[in-house]
């Protein structure tokens, strides 16, 4: 669940409290050693709001008070800010940028259960083949120029997309089984991650 999480957790705190690199990753390690320290997720109520969003909500409560006891023990109280490059041109909000690295290291992570998946069963061509299609920056190459490149039937290509697809879906979905509260959830979970 961590590995889900960490890169969200840390961007939301580098944003929303305006962090520096250090700072920020100090106040991530921070959020999650009290969160195992004190079985925080082990009070999660799935009738009263998403994980991710109680999660977010307990990062912004924890960040809130860590910042407010940095400033009662400066002398003065005096807050100084550190302007991020990437909040001047960021139009999102702090909640929609952890929403985006959220879902992007969801997917990051399935594919990389995909990819050691695919080695281990001596699958790796459908996994190029689903990388050049699927993952290709720019415009996508048509089935047939897949099939002349790989050598395989234009059928094959369909075939191979179709199962890494298939099988990416799953990754996905495991990854999130294991933050989620039961089965509704994960199914919106689904929906919103796929629509």
């Amino acid at each position: 669940m961590i590995t889900i999480y960490w890169k969200p957790v840390y961007r939301f705190i580098r944003l929303k409290f305006q962090k520096n690199n250090e700072d920020a990753k100090d106040l991530t390690q921070g959020f999650f050693a009290t969160a195992l320290e004190r079985d925080f997720f082990t009070r999660f109520d799935p009738e009263k709001a998403s994980f991710r969003t109680y999660l977010r909500m307990a990062v912004e409560r924890f960040a809130a008070s860590q910042h407010a006891s940095a400033n009662r023990q400066k002398r003065g109280g005096d807050t100084e800010f550190e302007t991020l490059g990437e909040q001047a041109v960021s139009t999102e909000s702090p909640e929609q940028v952890f929403e985006r690295e959220w879902q992007r290291q969801l997917f990051c992570l399935a594919l990389g259960d995909l990819r050691a998946h695919s080695e281990g069963r001596g699958k790796q061509l459908e996994f190029q083949i689903f990388q050049a299609y699927d993952l290709a920056e720019g415009e996508r190459p048509s089935y047939a120029e897949l099939a002349r490149q790989y050598g395989v039937p234009e059928t094959s290509v369909t075939n191979y997309l179709a199962w890494a697809r298939r099988m990416m879906r799953g990754f996905v979905m495991e990854r999130l089984r294991g933050t989620t509260a039961g089965w509704r959830e994960l199914r919106d979970e689904m929906r919103r991650v796929w629509s």
